[in-house]
């Protein structure tokens, strides 16, 4: 009788240290859970652990200290774990209904209290790239994927703005998503990231769950966009109007109305609203068995759902891992093919 064969079976793995510590073998039959989120854009990545305190260290001796640093891996045994970053203990709850559960709640390591503090800053004859590196200087940061934007601005107020919020409002204006990544200040082209090649497809029978919407309402979509500036040699009002990227024939046209210093601003700015409003044509969730694929900022490939399927770039990854249930991800994406 031939041997049947067998499958392995993946087994979720974390590793965990702690102030430069390695904890995991130490606290495992502890934890209930361990919770990590990836975000493309924006605010930075986030972790929770959630322990078991029956014998009350973690309320005691154990307490964590705000601003302890903490360090994450996620992945299958026998294979390569994703480095999840470093993180800092931002908050601690303690929860005894119906037995005691310590909460820790984790930010990116390098998003200090000067960072969410709001600034009020004139920014005189600078381009993003120049900005982008003057505030990365004031923090010890280095900058990544630096924006070929050559459009300088006369003048940019920063008005009651966190640097980082600051720097994210610009980048979008820009056409780039930004982001903090480590010790990083990282700026992506959206063209250049919808552009790359699928990590994954993922069929129908992979997924635990989808959802998905399309915004079929013509006044939500632009085929153009319609802006003005005053040019400064005739002193008089131009407009003009800069043609989607990727064509929408039954779309309406944006009229932007802000004010613009030159031409190639406007141009920047029109091509930069009408392709972040047009790239949610089509979102949604999915959840499926946690991969270290499912990263933000990746594109996957959905095949099975008729005309929702194509290639979708994850926005955000919520990756749980908890004793009963194991690994699983949901993931916020858009679609971009």
């Amino acid at each position: 009788m031939a041997a049947l064969a067998t499958i392995p079976v993946r087994r979720p793995r974390w590793h965990l240290s702690y102030q430069g510590m390695a904890i995991t073998t130490r606290i495992e039959s502890m934890v209930r859970s361990v919770k990590y989120t990836s975000k493309l854009a924006g605010d930075a990545s986030e972790m929770e652990i959630e322990v078991e305190d029956r014998d009350r260290k973690w309320q005691g001796p154990w307490l964590p200290q705000r601003g302890d640093r903490v360090s994450l891996m996620i992945g299958y045994g026998g294979e390569a774990l994703a480095d999840c970053g470093h993180f800092q203990i931002d908050e601690v709850e303690l929860d005894d209904s119906p037995e005691d559960v310590v909460h820790m709640r984790c930010v990116a390591a390098y998003i200090t209290p000067a960072m969410r503090t709001a600034n009020t800053v004139g920014w005189e004859n600078q381009s993003l790239p120049a900005i982008a590196a003057a505030i990365a200087a004031k923090y010890g940061l280095t900058v990544v994927g630096a924006p070929a934007v050559t459009v300088n601005f006369a003048r940019v107020t920063q008005r009651q703005e966190t640097d980082l919020a600051f720097l994210k409002r610009l980048a979008e204006e820009s056409n780039y998503e930004f982001s903090v990544r480590g010790n990083k200040l990282v700026f992506y082209a959206r063209p250049v990231l919808e552009a790359q090649a699928p990590v994954l497809t993922i069929q129908r029978s992979h997924l635990t769950r989808f959802r998905a919407k399309t915004q079929t309402e013509t006044h939500q979509v632009y085929s153009a966009a319609q802006v003005s500036w005053l040019d400064p040699a005739s002193k008089s009002l131009v407009t003009a109007t800069v043609q989607a990227d990727t064509p929408v024939p039954t779309g309406d046209t944006l009229v932007i109305r802000r004010r613009m210093e030159n031409g190639a601003q406007a141009a920047m700015y029109a091509r930069s609203a009408l392709h972040q409003l047009n790239m949610l044509q089509t979102t949604g969730t999915i959840a499926a068995p946690g991969e270290t694929l499912f990263a933000a900022g990746s594109n996957v490939m959905l095949s099975g759902w008729g005309s929702f399927d194509g290639k979708y770039q994850i926005r955000e990854a919520h990756h749980t891992m908890t004793r009963e249930a194991g690994w699983g991800t949901e993931m916020e994406v858009r679609r971009v093919a």
